[in-house]
């Protein structure tokens, strides 16, 4: 009886303090017009067949046979049923077909397979992930992404227990083609709970991805669904969007792996620059999310962060002599901030590569002969 009532005393304290969160988020001043082009996200109907806890929806496109086969047996193998969660891989109108055969050939039945009769886009396809879903907590699950042993469990559990969330998420591995982990998500608490100082931390850097996120179906209805304005960055104007406006549950095992590869989209975008470009200007709409007194403070701060990064992928392309990459992610840490230090490191960049379209491979030797002909001891 004891501990019966320590356990409902403990519920109540944390409803309490979610509570007191969501109160604090809407009176700081958070507006939903600020939102850009979220498409709406109707509710179920009322008289809807009973409801799974979780949606594990599959977007594809032209998926790799053997990636979408290591995902899907990534989810099945923590399986609790079709009563508690709905699996469904959406296929985006891939234009050599879908994998259909291979899913009936992993899961059977249990799988269910649909097709878009158009393209709908990035955004679009994972729209329509959560339009399909039927859960009440979704998992939008990339192609060749993967889920480790107790995602589901772990994250249940801490949403059960903090039941005023609307997002909740694991730490999550970096793995490359061949499944090796070659990186880690930070750290963001030792301890799972409900984050304090979220909001300032995913809207001044890159903290989490895709994989590692489940969001409740609610919270898509009532702050809507991914920006079809955005091609890279969507996914972080969500998170940033929901961290405004609702508490977020963290779990501290590294649960999910995101793939990293030459192919899969975020490799793509790096050479044009898109999500560096994207995200000079998406900040602009979410600064009015961050907290007043300290908004240009933190704004400055999310600036800093990806001018570094963009400035950290010029130099990387320009080692590798891929000077029109090079000079994209320049142009976009010059938007994103310059200032100070990182002015001067594009400048010598720049001029480095202005080198090395007039002088070619010999760039780097004519370089340190000037340095000797100017600094000479």
């Amino acid at each position: 009886m004891l501990r019966f009532l320590l356990r409902e005393n403990l519920l109540l304290t944390k409803k309490i303090i979610a509570t007191e969160r969501v109160r604090t988020m809407e009176d700081s001043g958070c507006s939903m017009s600020s939102i850009r082009n979220a498409p709406t996200i109707n509710p179920l109907a009322a008289d809807a067949e009973a409801r799974p806890f979780w949606s594990v929806m599959i977007p594809t496109y032209n998926a790799r046979a053997d990636y979408l086969e290591e995902t899907l047996r990534s989810v099945l193998t923590q399986d609790p049923g079709a009563d508690a969660m709905q699996i469904e891989v959406v296929d985006d109108c891939s234009p050599d077909g879908m994998q259909v055969q291979l899913v009936h050939q992993i899961a059977g039945d249990r799988v269910a397979v649909h097709r878009e009769p158009t393209n709908n886009g990035l955004a679009g396809i994972w729209n329509r992930c959560i339009e399909r879903a039927r859960g009440q907590w979704i998992h939008i699950l990339h192609q060749d992404d993967i889920v480790l042993p107790g995602f589901y469990e772990r994250l249940y559990s801490g949403i059960v227990c903090n039941p005023l969330v609307g997002m909740a998420f694991s730490r999550f591995a970096i793995i490359d083609a061949t499944g090796h982990w070659s990186g880690l998500g930070p750290l963001e608490s030792p301890a799972p709970g409900v984050l304090d100082g979220w909001l300032e931390r995913v809207g001044t850097g890159l903290r989490l991805e895709c994989p590692a996120a489940v969001v409740k179906r609610e919270t898509y209805e009532r702050l809507g669904g991914f920006s079809t304005e955005l091609k890279s960055v969507l996914d972080i104007e969500m998170w940033v969007r929901v961290a405004a406006h609702t508490p977020v549950y963290y779990e501290p095992q590294i649960l999910a792996g995101y793939r990293w590869h030459g192919q899969n989209e975020s490799a793509i975008q790096q050479r044009s620059a898109v999500t560096m470009e994207e995200i000079a200007g998406v900040i602009d709409s979410w600064k009015h999310y961050l907290p007043e007194n300290s908004r240009v403070q933190l704004e400055e701060q999310g600036r800093r962060y990806w001018a570094d990064q963009s400035l950290i992928l010029a130099q990387r392309f320009f080692s590798d002599g891929d000077l029109a990459a090079c000079t994209n992610q320049l142009r976009a840490a010059k938007n994103l901030s310059n200032q100070d230090r990182y002015r001067s490191r594009r400048l010598r960049l720049e001029g480095k590569v202005l080198l090395h379209r007039v002088f070619g491979r010999r760039a780097m030797s004519v370089l340190r002969k000037l340095r000797r002909q100017i600094l000479p001891y």
